[in-house]
């Protein structure tokens, strides 16, 4: 005799497979058409009670899992559903025995929708669904015990004969509501998002605007009547004559050298606004190459000068914009020409370490007279001076220029010692350029 076999529940079939718990015609050979499905306790080939440990196993994890399961037949009616559905449901009591109804039930008068559109969308579904459909998967809002409202995703699959016609359909239901409320959250934020980079975009666009403005005006409103002073002046000086009024030539060589000297903040005020604006044409700079070019340039523009130099051979290589970098440089280098000027022995430094986080600082240091560290913050200010502009060069703009160059290619500079024997200024600059005033700007905090 053939030894007896039993296959395991269909539940516990489906689920090692991971889809939905299909169900199964009855055999047609137990002497019926009619269709239904089988509930996960009973034997799927005979549709008798299966063995005790089959059923204890599967009808508990049928009953206890963490989504809904619900089983109909080829009209739509309710065969089964687990007890976790009926809870979400609030149907505790209400018409069902052991997860079957005790009457007629139609699927889509049994599930709670809040809306019109939901009940359409889903009955047009269970309709398709009738007439031998494919499975689809809908996100609908269902009306729960006392009220509550929870988002609900269903995964319908049916069961069809040979013919395509439908034999009966099961549906995992999960709750979606935490998932649904975190995408409306990530979407939130996303237009948000959107809309404060358009709200920045229209103000750099307003800047840029005003940038022009501005330019234009210094260029031919402001340096006409500069021009004007200073051809007087010298009309002047020469009407005078070189044996003329002592006093008078001293105020009209004042005169000459403020004029001289608001000239070159106007073009410094022009540098800088074009800095900001200047398109960066990204590359691989070594660093090393452009420190000795700017060097031997400072050499020949400051033949007496004693400077001893030191610069490393093996400073890294940046991706950024070469011309800009050689302007950053020579700022940084000829601020420490300037005020190594007393010294009989001037000496001037590029180097390089590594921080803490293993990131490469590049370094210019030099012995000359230093600032006090009280004043840092305003370092880097457009035309502030650590010192009186009848000591030593300049108008105050290298710095400040050095900082937008930095923060066009994404990096830091900051003053890392300063005294009465000299300072450090310490750039870091990363490997890949991130422009913050490029397209967008800057995101407001």
């Amino acid at each position: 005799m053939a030894k007896k076999w039993t296959r395991p529940a269909v539940f516990w079939s489906i689920l090692k497979r991971r889809t939905p718990p299909m169900a199964r015609p009855r055999s047609a050979g137990r002497g019926a058409d009619r269709t239904s499905c089988i509930p996960p306790e009973r034997d799927a080939m005979d549709n008798k009670p299966a063995s005790p440990a089959l059923s204890t196993g599967p009808t508990a994890l049928y009953d206890q899992a963490p989504c809904g399961l619900v089983s109909v037949d080829s009209e739509l009616r309710v065969v089964h559903l687990n007890r976790t559905l009926i809870q979400w449901l609030g149907l505790d009591g209400a018409g069902f025995e052991q997860g079957r109804p005790t009457s007629s039930t139609d699927f889509l008068s049994l599930v709670g929708l809040t809306d019109a559109h939901s009940r359409a969308l889903l009955g047009s579904h269970l309709a398709l669904l009738a007439r031998g459909g494919p499975g689809a998967s809908l996100e609908l809002d269902i009306q729960g015990p006392e009220g509550r409202v929870f988002r609900a995703e269903f995964g319908v699959q049916p069961v069809l004969d040979g013919q395509g016609r439908l034999l009966c359909a099961s549906a995992v239901v999960t709750d979606a509501t935490e998932r649904s409320r975190a995408e409306h959250e990530v979407a939130a934020l996303k237009r948000e998002l959107e809309q404060r980079v358009a709200r920045r975009t229209n103000q750099l666009v307003a800047a840029n605007r005003d940038i022009d403005v501005f330019s234009h005006s210094v260029s031919h409103d402001l340096r006409a009547p500069l021009r004007h002073i200073s051809s007087f002046v010298a009309l002047a000086q020469e009407r005078i004559g070189p044996h003329g009024d002592s006093q008078l030539l001293q105020y009209q060589a004042s005169i000459a050298k403020s004029s001289k000297r608001m000239g070159l903040m106007i073009e410094g005020l022009l540098e800088y606004a074009r800095m900001g604006r200047v398109q960066l044409a990204r590359q691989q700079v070594p660093l090393s190459p452009l420190v000795q070019g700017v060097v031997r340039h400072l050499q020949a523009e400051h033949p007496s000068r004693s400077i001893e130099w030191s610069i490393d051979d093996d400073l890294p290589q940046v991706r950024g914009d070469a011309i800009l970098l050689a302007e950053l440089l020579r700022n940084l280098l000829q601020n420490a020409v300037n005020f190594t000027r007393t010294r009989p022995k001037a000496r001037i430094e590029v180097g390089q370490w590594t921080d803490s986080t293993g990131e490469r600082v590049v370094f210019v240091r030099d012995n000359g007279v230093g600032f006090d560290l009280e004043h840092a913050p305003n370092l880097f200010a457009l035309f502030q001076r650590q010192h009186h502009s009848m000591d030593y060069e300049g108008i105050g703009t290298g710095l400040a220029l050095a900082q937008r160059i930095v923060e066009r290619h994404g990096g830091r500079i900051w003053c890392e010692a300063a005294s009465s024997d000299g300072c450090t200024f310490a750039i870091s600059l990363p490997a890949q350029v991130i422009d913050p005033e490029s397209e967008f700007g800057r995101l407001p905090a």
